[in-house]
């Protein structure tokens, strides 16, 4: 019965009918393209507060799945359905382990119970953002037989040569520490040999696990044509390279393309469209390390950032659409079979291109259009959620304290990091834990809090530990302190045009970072700017790259 309702429904639907009534997402019909597509996916929304500041700042980016739960099996059904039906046929998903701490697995969990995931293959980006001494021989081999235990040998995961695809963020922090590991042995190791130490770990336990060998991807780190850097990572053991997006190439975009007023930090996605094929030919100028031709989204992270944000301005699906037709027509010329799209739902960078309400389908159509082939019949249907009954797929609203007091004792309790300026959040021990990232002074977590009355508290108290790393040393700060900015109706943090006032609402006090515990008090009632409602708070531990924070509570009194 189920099967001839999703039948009667999908001809209804193709029929041009009303809104029909599905019992599952429709099934999806792929199309083909002689060029294989990835496209970049951070799962980074595992929950309505990272939602938020999407919500809050540039709504029209809300994606037509709602503000919706990435670790929800249907709703990813509906990414999968959409992606193949648009020509993607494998994501590269940003992966983190840190010593054996994983985040941001939500989406993979719903992956691997989604019921259309043998349409669409997955490989991961290991996104080794950590601390210098994280990787070291022993967590080498735990991280890949987790790899192989998890991964490797499921029908979903991405091969090439019958070898599990492997990109690495950083390849850099991984020699440093294996360098490093090996110094401490009395063992002296060049620049590129901690890579292949790594890699020789992992490429043994495959192996024995009965796998050809891993495909190491490199995120290319040069932005030129550098020969001998492709031949030193085809001996690191590299097989191929990516870049994570043309919006860092800046500096070197084309001059015409260029508008008075444009800086490198704001300027048109004409410039994009420019840039991109001259930066193919440079980047695939060598055959040593085969390029993976890159078609770029955009990027506008002030969601994020704020204050250091870059913004690539009139980004359209018609220009978009170039990118896409330019990309095609350099596969053609030169014979690429792998271009990969990057990224696809960076919604809090602002490069994202899955189905919105900003600009509907027609980002993916655009890829579509361009390197696919039309059936027969006419492209699949472009369905929302909405069109058969289904959705949206929002998570419920953020936990807010009732109260301006904290505990952790189970949960974060509504605190989400900012992603520039902390890293791996959770409540463990009792205490909200997490790591100093980025110290730009951008906050290390925020929250958007029950509003109360200022004028009832004098008091910010807050039970912490800062312990530094010992091998990235202060990076030069002296006299650290811990500061709080809060935001009212009068004085919002973020004021128009998406800025943030730095001047207003912010109060500090130093701080020890050594380790231990200490009660520290801010008194607000002295600070002009502490009045009335409040209804938003932002907190940074210190400004210690990679020190790690651990808050036992915080409460105002």
């Amino acid at each position: 019965m189920r099967t001839i309702k999703h039948a009667l429904g999908v001809l209804a639907l193709l029929a041009g009918g009303a809104s029909t009534a599905f019992a599952y997402v429709p099934e999806p019909q792929p199309v083909k393209s002689d060029v294989e597509i990835t496209a970049i996916y951070y799962p980074g929304t595992e929950q309505m507060s990272e939602w938020d500041v999407i919500a809050g700042t540039c709504p029209e980016r809300k994606p037509l799945l709602g503000w919706f739960d990435e670790g929800n099996p249907e709703a990813i059904d509906w990414q999968i359905k959409w992606a193949v039906e648009h020509g993607i046929t494998s994501f590269c998903v940003d992966w983190y382990w840190n010593k054996g701490y994983r985040r941001l697995e939500h989406w993979l969990k719903g992956y691997y119970r989604a019921k259309y995931r043998g349409y669409l293959k997955w490989f991961m980006m290991y996104a080794n953002h950590n601390q210098p001494g994280s990787h070291s021989t022993e967590d080498q081999i735990a991280v890949t037989k987790y790899w192989i235990d998890n991964y490797f040998k499921t029908p979903e995961y991405y091969t090439i040569d019958g070898k599990p695809a492997v990109c690495i963020w950083d390849a850099g922090n991984l020699d440093r520490d294996f360098i490093d590991e090996a110094a401490a042995k009395g063992e002296t190791l060049k620049p590129g040999e901690g890579i292949k130490r790594a890699f020789a770990i992992s490429e043994r336990m495959v192996r024995e696990a009965g796998l050809p060998g891993i495909y190491w991807i490199d995120m290319w780190r040069t932005k030129k044509f550098d020969l001998d850097y492709a031949f030193r990572r085809v001996e690191q053991g590299y097989r191929a390279a990516i870049h994570y997006g043309i919006e860092h190439f800046s500096p070197d975009l084309s001059p015409e393309a260029m508008k008075p007023g444009d800086t490198r930090n704001r300027f048109g996605y004409d410039a994009v469209v420019a840039t991109a094929p001259k930066i193919w030919d440079e980047l695939s100028r060598q055959n040593v390390l085969p390029f993976w031709v890159i078609i770029p989204t955009g990027w506008d992270d002030r969601p994020r950032s704020f204050t250091h944000s870059r913004v690539i301005t009139d980004r359209t699906p018609e220009k978009f659409a170039e990118i896409c037709r330019r990309a095609k027509a350099f596969c053609d010329k030169y014979g690429r079979k792998h271009a990969i799209v990057l990224p696809i739902n960076e919604w809090q960078e602002g490069s994202y291109i899955e189905p919105n309400e900003e600009y509907g389908f027609g980002m993916y159509d655009a890829i579509r259009d361009a390197f696919c082939e039309k059936p027969a019949g006419g492209w699949p249907k472009n369905i929302r959620p909405g069109d058969v009954g289904m959705g949206p797929y929002d998570f419920p609203p953020s936990f807010r304290s009732p109260t301006p007091r904290w505990e952790f004792a189970d949960s974060v309790e509504g605190w989400y990091r900012q992603p520039y300026g902390g890293g791996e959040l959770e409540a463990k021990d009792g205490c909200l834990n997490f790591w100093v990232n980025f110290p730009r002074r951008n906050y290390n977590i925020r929250q958007r809090v029950v509003p109360f009355e200022a004028a009832k508290y004098k008091t910010f108290r807050v039970r912490m530990r800062v312990t530094p790393n010992a091998k990235a040393g202060s990076g030069g700060v002296k006299n650290p302190d811990m500061r709080l900015k809060w935001g009212t109706a009068e004085h919002p943090i973020i004021g128009p045009g998406l800025a943030i006032d730095e001047r207003r609402c912010v109060a500090s006090c130093p701080v020890k970072v050594d380790g231990e515990f200490y009660e520290y008090a801010i008194d607000l009632s002295a600070n002009p700017d502490w009045k009335c409602m409040v209804d938003e708070l932002w907190f940074e531990a210190c400004a210690i790259h990679h020190a790690r924070a651990a808050i036992d509570w915080m409460r105002f009194e």
